[in-house]
């Protein structure tokens, strides 16, 4: 966690605890209610003690989003780097739906602080591990990151979810010669499965790691 002072602030009130405060906030109304006199008042003090901890709303958020990837527990020591990353992707997705709203602001920091700085490492080793040419690791790892905090906060704010009544009517009105492939899946648009989504966009990364890698180790049985 980012803090600006070490120990307790004004009235003994731990940064710990303003953060636990404001992914409380930000959970119950969502950012149109998010500031730093909310999370004051949620932790028991006002705007300024918060600001004496994190500075700004920035220094708030980003510790909010360590508090976040301190959450993350790696896979046991030697897995295979394949079983290693789907356990952080799983991680990930589960952060995403316990937190939907909190959960963004991972995308919002290139790194949030140690927590962060420790799963990275992980990451780092995983992908030499599949045989990722060193100059790459970085590359690769980035796009790791992006796709699969994408990915849990699709399906944490909806956008992965079988279509509603509305969206089915829709794609069912359109013409059939112009658009005969969305009309021919509506069925399956109406049965779609967010793991699965999930999962096997996953494996279709960890496939392409695979490759880049020159197969240096094998994948290992699917995601359940």
């Amino acid at each position: 966690m980012v803090e600006r002072h070490a120990g307790r602030g004004p009235r003994g009130l731990s940064p710990a605890r303003i953060v636990e405060a404001a992914v409380g906030v930000l959970e119950e109304g969502g950012q149109e209610s998010f500031s730093m006199r909310g999370v004051g008042r949620a932790a028991g003090c006002d705007a300024m003690s918060v600001a004496y901890h994190f500075g700004s709303k920035q220094g708030l958020t980003r510790a909010m989003a360590s508090w976040l990837d301190g959450q993350v527990r790696p896979a046991p020591p030697g897995a295979p780097w394949r079983a290693t990353l789907r356990h952080l992707a799983e991680q990930y997705r589960a952060l995403a739906g316990a937190y939907p709203r909190t959960f963004p602001l991972l995308q919002r920091f290139t790194h949030t602080g140690s927590a962060d700085y420790a799963t990275t490492e992980v990451v780092h080793t995983a992908m030499l591990g599949a045989g990722v040419p060193r100059p790459q690791v970085v590359t690769v790892t980035v796009g790791w990151f992006a796709t699969v905090l994408g990915l849990a906060t699709a399906e944490a704010l909806g956008m992965v979810a079988p279509v509603d009544e509305a969206t089915a009517a829709e794609i069912a009105g359109l013409p059939a010669a112009d658009y005969p492939l969305t009309t021919a899946f509506l069925d399956d648009y109406r049965g779609i499965d967010p793991g699965v989504v999930f999962r096997t966009a996953v494996e279709l990364m960890h496939d392409g790691i695979e490759r880049l890698g020159g197969g240096a180790e094998p994948g290992g049985p699917p995601m359940s």
